[in-house]
Order: C-alpha cells, then structure tokens, then sequence
C-alpha cells in the first residue's frame, strides 16, 4: 500500500543514546519516571488512500539499570489503490492491494477498492551492564487480514571519550507471512484468467546497523549509521498485476513476479544544532541502494523555534525531499509479442519517484502535567512512467504526552 513512508512506514534498528539517572536515584523517582504518548493521525491521499491511526506508546525506568517501553498500534485502511494494470483495461480480474481486506472485480480501472485493519505492538528493554555499556531486546508483532509479521531485535551501545561518542552496533529478524485474504497466493507471471494458486508465501529478513553518535560541541551531535538488510522467500505482492498492451488496449492481464531475494544498504548521517536563544536547527541525508537496481535519496531538515514559556513551547516547521530509481523489472506494460520477462512489476512504489513533503509541529503545554502536540504535513509524489502521474496527501496527527 502506498501510504506513509517512514519508514515502509519505520527502520527496524534506530540509533540513540540514553541518559540514565544516577546511583542516588530514589524509588520514588522511578516510580515518577515514566512518560505516557498517545496520538492520532490521519492520513489521506486525494481520492484514494485514507489512514486512520491510534497509538500509544509507554516508556519508564523501572530501576537503576533498566528502561522499558511499550508500544501499541491500530491502524485502519481503505480507499483506492492502483492495481498495477493499465487505466481503461477492458479485462476484468479479481485483485486488491497489499494490506487489502477484500478481492474485488477490476472492471476495466487501474484501481481497486479495499479496506483492512492492522494491530501492532512493539516492546523495548534496556539493560544498563556498566556505566558505558547498555544493551537493547526488542521484540514486535504486526497482523493484518492477509499478512502478519513477527520480529526481535538486539542492539549494543558503547560510550567512549567521557560519554561524547556513543558506538551501537544491533541486529535483526523478521519473519513475514503473505497472502491474498482467503489465504492464496497466484503462480508469478501467470495469466489472471488460468486462476492458478498456492499457499501463503513466506520471507525471512535479516538485518545489521552499525552506528556511531557524536557529540562535536556543547551545540551540536552528529549521527551515522550504516544498515545492511538481506531478505529470503516470498517478495511479490499477491494482489498487483501488469498488463500487455497495444496503442494503451490491454490485451492480457497477468500477475507480477519478483526476484525471491533482496539485498538492500543505507546509509544515514544526521546533524542537530541548538542555536542561541535555544533554537534547534536539524538536518538529515539518507542514501539507499538495493540489488533490485532501486536508488534513493532522501533529505530532510526542520527548525525548532522555542516560544518561552514553562513546558518547552515550540513551533517547528520541517521539509523533505525524496528521489528513486526504478527497479530494473519495472514496466509500465508488456509490449505485444514480447517475451514474459524473468521479473516484471507495474507497482509504482518500485518506479522513478519524486516525493516532497511540508508541514510544521507544535509542543503546546497544558496546564502542569502535559503537552499536546499537534502536526500538519503535506505530501506530493511524481512518477514516470506510471498509470498515474501524481499522487497527494493531507497527514494531520494530534499526540497528547505527560510531562
């Protein structure tokens, strides 16, 4: 589904470094320790896709050497999504989208219907060994209609240099199951009309980061990670489909097919500054390549203007930039005659792309106990070479956090 990307929509390893309490920290302290998130958000493309999502996320140092936090996510999807085929097709199918909840009949569009609901739930624990060595379990589970997912996590964290340089170095699994709602998942490049399926499809992935965190001044930290994310089994959407094509008249329909193996690599740098007068300045780059041929790079960078005030009031306007290659199976269409490729996708999520995004976030106190945090964004995406040209969406999120 081509909704949020935070991060399809997140990286499954993050980088930080923590401050812990001291040895003198009380009981009591702990017991007050804990910071409580709760957010709304709503996410919606122009006559498409709509997201609303409800999440909680809890997080408190339990004792002198341990930080746990919680979190939990309901998201629920529906709308219209490109199905692959070509616009006006005059063959009909049954197909969806990848988080789709429902099959429905093409009728001769480039779009489908669907609807689907996801729950997920993430925990984190930090153990604290010695003062400069700290090591993180993590652990999720993700569950839709016709896809789950189950992951763990262990990253390691070593301060160096009186705690001014923080090294991590983590790893990862998850194991997903994919299939079409009733449990199915079509031969790969195979005719729609010769209906042929399988069971579920399965993939492992394995991932690594290594990172290192900076602090350059009294003003300013630096952040870079490296990650390495190999990924085994089932990788094609049961749901998309391509169409062969002459003069734009669709001829046939078939389902697509991808490569059961993918190697992807990122880098990430960061850089925060705080200004005089307490303004944080804030920028990143991240460059992506995988062995699919798909290239990107994103960046992005946002400016924290405190107001005054108790609470940390600030008003904080933020911008990104997107870019992306094709993978090299991508097609808009199967020119008539031609051979069935080894690979083939019309998914404009793995076309050229360029995406922008705008918006601002605010930190507004209430009263002594909290912070309401309110966000605005909008997102532009341009493809080539697709059955659609453009994509736009409003996200609007409210979160409401002890202080």
């Amino acid at each position: 589904m081509a909704a949020t990307d935070h991060a399809s929509i997140k990286a499954m390893l993050a980088l930080a470094t923590t401050s812990l309490l001291g040895d003198a920290a009380t009981a009591q302290t702990f017991a007050n320790d804990w910071k409580t998130n709760i957010t709304y958000l709503d996410y919606r493309e122009r006559d498409r896709v709509t997201v609303q999502s409800y999440i909680a996320n809890i997080r408190g140092q339990i004792n002198d050497d341990a930080i746990i936090q919680v979190g939990v996510a309901l998201d629920t999807m529906s709308g219209a999504t490109p199905t692959g085929a070509i616009d006006g097709s005059s063959v009909v199918t049954s197909t969806g989208t990848s988080g789709g909840g429902f099959d429905v009949s093409g009728q001769g569009t480039a779009y489908a219907q669907f609807s689907d609901t996801r729950l997920s739930v993430d925990t984190n624990w930090e153990q604290t060994y010695t003062r400069n060595f700290r090591v993180a379990y993590g652990g999720y589970a993700s569950v839709e209609s016709d896809f789950t997912a189950l992951g763990g996590s262990l990253k390691a964290s070593l301060d160096l240099n009186n705690r001014q340089t923080t090294v991590s170095l983590g790893g990862g699994f998850e194991a997903d199951t994919n299939a079409k709602r009733d449990g199915f998942t079509p031969e790969p490049l195979s005719n729609v009309d010769d209906a042929i399926f399988y069971d579920a499809g399965r993939r492992n992935t394995f991932s690594s980061l290594v990172g290192i965190t900076q602090v350059v001044n009294r003003t300013t930290v630096a952040q870079l990670n490296l990650t390495y994310t190999h990924s085994l089994g089932y990788h094609t959407d049961p749901y998309k489909v391509f169409s062969q094509a002459n003069e734009g008249v669709e001829q046939e329909r078939y389902y697509e097919g991808r490569p059961d193996e993918r190697r992807r690599t990122a880098v990430y740098s960061s850089l925060r500054q705080r200004q005089s007068g307490g303004n944080i300045l804030g920028g990143s780059a991240r460059w992506y390549m995988d062995d699919w041929g798909v290239n990107s790079l994103t960046v992005d960078g946002s400016y924290r203007i405190l107001l005054g005030g108790s609470g940390g009031r600030y008003f904080e306007p933020f911008a990104r930039v997107h870019a992306q290659t094709a993978a090299d199976f991508y097609l808009h269409a199967l020119e008539p005659g031609a051979d069935m490729p080894d690979f083939a996708s019309a998914d404009s999520r793995l076309g050229q792309m360029q995406s922008y995004s705008a918006g601002v976030r605010l930190n507004v106190p209430i009263a002594d106990w909290g912070n309401l945090l309110p966000r605005i964004s909008y997102y532009h995406q341009e493809f080539q070479d697709a059955t659609h040209e453009r994509n736009q969406a409003i996200i609007i999120s409210v979160g409401l956090e002890n202080r």
